[in-house]
């Protein structure tokens, strides 16, 4: 089984340092390495340049501009295609453990019903109580959501669900998203025990970056990226409005060695739909639409649909 890992930076680089120094170092080989920059400003290309010279696993692609985490990991999921396992690790993230990728692969070979499998570096994965019993002696979990800090994705559920949903700017619910589409499709999620395997660096002292802080504020409060457009999609997700497999809103091309990003035709009606919708809706304070309004957002949606 091949797994390939990415890894989106956007400056960091004393961050960025820690986690592909720890990654390079503590696993073993026989995985591939997509690195995407997302144009960052602070020495990091030039070092990621070096990097990849160095290694010949190493794949870099460096995009002129910030064009958010979905858009840069899902570009990293193109060189991913015939692989049996997709692993998105955050740059503030430092390996620790060599058996951290297998602990992973070998959960979800083994448990086919499961469809994503991620470190818990957070306290909102909400675990379910249910252990899973791992031949490692490693502890896991079920649980309602994985976070994207290090999460691994099986082919077969890539095939099914495709890519992480571009729509919610730089920086947005994405994982959760995700997450919502795989239990939808009837998928189970893993929650693994982080001790000891990976450690989260970016809310340690003096590694916390204010102008990504902010772009996560932004995202989260803009109503076409931040918690409307998330609670509208789930909605709209239950209720079969929109499919489960979720195709990118950017399509990339390169020419001349340079990345470069048009909106895709396919997504337009998708766009339309949530530029409409959410400009109706509000989210209440316990984070929830009201599905009393379902009706006029059908009477969108078909009014959308039947358009030429």
């Amino acid at each position: 089984m091949r797994a390939h890992l990415a890894v989106v930076t956007w400056n960091r680089l004393a961050l960025t340092r820690i986690c592909l120094e720890s990654l390079l170092a503590r696993t073993p080989p026989g995985y591939a390495l997509t690195i995407v920059d997302n144009g960052s400003e602070d020495g990091s290309r030039e070092y990621l340049q070096s990097l990849a010279a160095a290694h010949a696993h190493i794949r870099l692609k460096l995009l002129s501009r910030n064009m958010g985490v979905s858009v840069a990991a899902n570009l990293a999921w193109d060189d991913a295609a015939d692989d049996d396992f997709y692993i998105k690790l955050d740059n503030d993230v430092e390996i620790l453990d060599p058996l951290w990728l297998e602990r992973l692969t070998r959960l979800l070979a083994q448990n086919p019903q499961v469809g994503m499998a991620a470190y818990r570096l957070c306290d909102w994965h909400e675990p379910s109580r249910q252990p899973l019993v791992l031949r490692d002696g490693g502890e896991a979990e079920l649980t309602t959501v994985c976070g994207g800090g290090c999460v691994c994705i099986p082919r077969a559920v890539y095939e099914r669900l495709g890519f992480w949903n571009e729509g919610y700017g730089r920086y947005g619910h994405e994982d959760q998203d995700y997450s919502w589409r795989a239990r939808k499709a009837g998928y189970a999620l893993a929650s693994v025990a982080a001790e000891g395997m990976v450690r989260h660096l970016g809310y340690a002292e003096g590694m916390v970056d204010a102008d990504i802080e902010r772009g996560k504020k932004t995202s989260n409060q803009a109503r076409l990226s931040g918690d409307t457009a998330y609670y509208l999609n789930l909605l709209l997700f239950d209720e079969g409005l929109l499919p489960l497999r979720m195709i990118r809103k950017y399509l990339p091309s390169e020419a001349e060695g340079r990345i470069s990003f048009v909106l895709n035709p396919a997504y337009r009606p998708v766009q339309k739909l949530l530029n409409t919708l959410a400009r109706t809706v509000e989210v209440d304070a316990s984070g929830e639409l009201s599905r009393l309004d379902l009706s006029a957002w059908r009477q969108g949606a078909s009014k959308y649909e039947s358009e030429p």
